[in-house]
């Protein structure tokens, strides 16, 4: 697809940058402020595939983008946990409806009891390249840590400790699976900030990304992203892990407009 953008940038220049710039794989995600500009965009981008013979499926959080679309063409939905159309972009959960982001969360056990195999197969669902619940899965790697440094067997029954401290984080985030996060995070026309914290304990350092959007009297706060790290088993000096954690948010903020890449009002 891109040296067929290449080719046709002359023709489709609309088309050949979102190819380039909004293409993962198989999936394209791009978007706009206004539904005039987002109906261009998807012009020309068919426009350009077309001239390969590629196809694609549209999903659009708003109706009058895919009323040209015939039902061939639109994205299939799939059905979440409490009955709810989504659909996944790249591999987020998206109701397009409501413009959320959901997140499931299915705690698995073995016969019964927790062990350590159990609790790695539960992490590894937790799929959340944003980091909006970063802050909670810290508690579970922290946890998951201590299982490896007590150099546990796969299969076996947790410790008494672990076994309780495990059993009560499922329990608190159990909720999880109804948890929602507004896709768009902005208001149009209001004056928006970016505002960013770090900090580190023994155990941890993370950082965290929120945009504050404020209209008239209206101001909203969201969390955009986070990003996490379970410290090094060698125990280390917190002055020496908030520096990491500078590190870290330093890098996140290096390039803020692509801290989200589903923040267009329209896409």
């Amino acid at each position: 697809m891109h040296p067929l953008a290449a080719d046709e940038s002359s023709t489709y220049p609309i088309g050949a940058e979102t190819v380039h710039g909004d293409l993962y794989v198989d999936d394209l995600i791009a978007g706009g402020d206004s539904t005039e500009e987002v109906l261009y965009i998807k012009l020309q981008t068919t426009s350009l595939l077309g001239q390969g013979n590629f196809k694609f499926k549209w999903g659009s959080n708003s109706p009058g983008i895919l009323r040209d679309v015939p039902d061939v063409g639109k994205e299939s939905f799939l059905k979440f946990d409490d009955g709810s159309d989504i659909t996944k972009a790249l591999g987020i959960i998206l109701d397009s409806v409501k413009d959320k982001l959901l997140f499931s969360f299915v705690p698995q056990r073995e016969l019964g009891k927790n062990s350590k195999r159990s609790a790695l197969f539960t992490l590894a669902r937790c799929y959340d390249p944003l980091g909006l619940i970063g802050p909670t899965l810290t508690k579970a790697k922290i946890l998951l840590q201590r299982m490896w440094r007590d150099k546990l067997e796969c299969d076996v029954s947790l410790p008494q400790l672990l076994n309780t401290a495990w059993s009560a984080f499922c329990n608190g985030f159990a909720d999880t699976q109804h948890l929602s996060f507004p896709r768009y995070v902005l208001q149009p026309g209001a004056i928006t900030e970016i505002h960013a914290f770090c900090d580190a304990r023994l155990e941890a350092f993370e950082a965290w990304v929120y945009t504050r959007s404020a209209k008239d009297s209206n101001v909203q706060v969201y969390l955009l992203c986070s990003k996490a790290r379970v410290a090094p088993l060698k125990t280390i000096t917190v002055p020496k892990l908030e520096r990491c954690a500078a590190t870290m948010i330093a890098q996140l903020m290096e390039n803020p407009e692509d801290l989200h890449v589903l923040t267009p009002g329209q896409f």
